[in-house]
C-alpha cells in the first residue's frame, strides 16, 4: 500500500506539489539553532547530520503515511548519539509482538 501511495501522489503534478507543500509547511521554516553556547560536539554532530533534511522528511512520512521511522545510533559505548538517520516509511514494516505481560505492543523494522 505504500507503493501504491506514493505512485498515486507522484503521478499528478499537483497533487505532488501539494504535498511538498503541505509538508513544508507543517516543517515551517526549520528549525534554527543557536550554536553560539554549543560545545565542539555539538558542532561536530550538526556538521555530521543534515537535521534540516531530516526533519524535512519526517513530516513528509508523516504527511503521507502517519508515522516515521528514526534510527539513532549510538558510539561504541552507548554514551552518546552519533548519527540520526531517517528510514522511508514505505521500506519500513510495523508488526504486532507479544510482550513479557502478554499484552502486544507496536514495533517497528526498518
Amino acid at each position: 500500500m505504500p507503493y501504491n501511495i506514493i505512485d498515486l501522489i507522484e503521478s499528478d503534478e499537483t497533487m505532488s506539489t501539494c504535498q511538498m507543500f503541505n509538508a513544508e509547511v507543517c516543517y515551517g521554516s526549520g528549525l534554527v539553532y543557536d550554536t553560539g553556547l554549543a560545545t565542539a560536539q555539538v558542532d561536530d554532530f550538526m556538521l555530521d547530520n543534515d537535521l534540516a533534511s531530516y526533519f524535512l522528511g519526517v513530516c513528509l512520512d508523516f504527511k503521507h503515511f502517519g508515522f516515521c521511522v528514526s534510527v539513532i545510533i549510538l558510539n561504541e559505548d552507548a554514551s552518546r548519539i552519533v548519527r540520526i538517520v531517517r528510514k522511508q516509511a514505505s521500506y519500513s514494516t510495523t508488526s504486532r509482538l507479544p510482550t513479557l505481560f502478554g499484552i502486544t505492543s507496536s514495533r517497528s523494522r526498518a
